[in-house]
């Protein structure tokens, strides 16, 4: 499993990657910036530009730096410190949307194996609370659409929900499948992929219990559209790693940070555009993108790997590492 980065980091020599773009270079106050985020307050800072990429030269506390960075997408790739490189880009995280709705029935195991072996590092799965208490792994209100029940989950126990087919649905190879419990599916992909919690509803201390049973508290990573539950949940658990959405887009940026101070943005398609996620990356936060909808695809998703994007969750996930290890992003 790769190690995926969850956290901004604090590091001395920054080395980003070059991309072609439809926006402007940076300026150099703001490469400086970028650097600052990284290696604290920088003592004579000097910048050198070229077409391709800046080098930002300066004293940092811990000793003198030198940066190399992108001035379009601000992609951090190395970092060095007195000629050592202390830091290699791990590559853009690819995030399976409920595991996969392409190659198996979404939200099962299958799904999750499946996404595993074609190569995400995480799984997406959509967390609601039973009738009886219990948390399943289950993207709708309704059962109706993936199983061969009908139902809300709400109003429903795990028995009940259970008791039908979650997979001949999707392709009669699958019949048989089970809406898995939460805990079940951390187990199922523990050491091969880290989950990506999208907090449907239920109550946050179960699936806070979970996760620290699983030991993934501050490893995995969570999303909840409703802010009110997220500010629950984090009320309960500081260490969780956020991705709340901006409500307004690049708009809303300055609010979701004062509300959630968040380490990662979540960018929904409808949202998406390069200077979005330069506005995340000057605010030394990491971008989140969706490519999900009626446009995902390759098109898409190299547009949002040339504008600097660190996650990446798409349906199409075969062409998203795919093209992300043609570009020499993704192992």
């Amino acid at each position: 499993m790769r190690a995926i980065p969850v956290f901004t980091l604090s590091c001395l020599c920054i080395v980003l990657a070059c991309s072609a773009g439809p926006l402007p270079p940076l300026s150099n106050s703001d490469a400086i910036a970028l650097v600052e985020f990284k290696s604290g307050a920088l003592a004579g800072a000097r910048v050198e530009t070229s077409q391709s990429q800046y080098t930002v030269t300066g004293n940092a506390p811990d000793g003198a730096i030198s940066a190399q960075i992108d001035p379009v997408a601000a992609r951090v790739l190395s970092i060095s410190q007195a000629g050592k490189e202390t830091y290699t880009f791990p590559g853009v995280i690819a995030v399976g949307h409920r595991g996969t709705v392409k190659f198996a029935p979404e939200n099962t195991i299958a799904a999750f194996n499946k996404a595993i072996e074609i190569g995400v590092d995480l799984l997406e799965m959509d967390v609601r609370e039973t009738k009886d208490g219990k948390l399943v792994i289950m993207h709708d209100i309704s059962i109706a659409r993936t199983t061969t029940g009908r139902g809300n989950v709400a109003e429903m126990t795990l028995d009940e929900i259970r008791s039908f087919d979650a997979g001949s649905k999707f392709g009669a190879k699958f019949s048989g499948e089970k809406a898995p419990t939460f805990a079940e599916a951390l187990e199922a992909i523990k050491g091969r992929a880290l989950p990506d919690i999208d907090f449907k509803a239920g109550d946050p201390r179960k699936v806070i219990d979970a996760v620290r049973a699983a030991g993934l508290v501050g490893k995995c990573t969570l999303y909840c559209g409703d802010w009110a539950r997220l500010h629950d949940t984090l009320e309960l658990e500081k260490g969780f790693v956020i991705r709340p959405t901006s409500p307004k887009g690049i708009d809303g940026l300055e609010k979701v940070i004062q509300e959630f101070d968040p380490p990662i943005i979540n960018i929904d398609w409808a949202n998406f555009s390069e200077e979005f996620i330069r506005a995340i990356h000057l605010k030394g936060k990491l971008a989140f993108v969706n490519t999900m909808g009626k446009t995902d695809g390759r098109e898409s998703i190299v547009r949002a790997i040339d504008a600097g994007a660190d996650y990446i969750q798409s349906d199409e996930i075969d062409v998203l590492i795919h093209v992300l290890r043609e570009k020499g992003l993704h192992k």
